[in-house]
């Protein structure tokens, strides 16, 4: 497995912030319903349980503008923070709709 060094671009940050925080949100929801449905009822528990990844996507997009900036100056003086490993993958130019096959 190779390592790479990595400094996202704008969009790509706000992808992944906004994906991550999908995620976390997803997961921590039945614990948020939980609570709710304590205070508010059912129809607004299942209500944070159906909102729950929109609103994490939502944050991640919010918060991930708030965090560039200190993510280029943490990544762009620490190995540590930008150092990177796992499965690249190229995807080559042109439209995506066609799936690529080795011939």
């Amino acid at each position: 497995m190779s390592k790479y060094l990595v400094q996202l671009d704008f969009i790509s940050f706000i992808k992944f912030n906004s994906l991550a925080f999908c995620c976390a949100n997803t997961l921590f929801s039945p614990f948020n319903a939980l609570f709710t449905f304590q205070s508010g009822g059912i129809t607004k528990a299942f209500l944070v349980v159906f909102l729950a990844p929109f609103a994490g996507l939502l944050l991640g997009a919010f918060f991930g503008i708030l965090a560039f900036p200190l993510y280029k100056f943490l990544t762009a003086r620490s190995e540590f923070f930008a150092t990177l490993s796992g499965q690249f993958t190229e995807i080559p130019d042109g439209p995506i709709d066609e799936p690529v096959t080795d011939d």
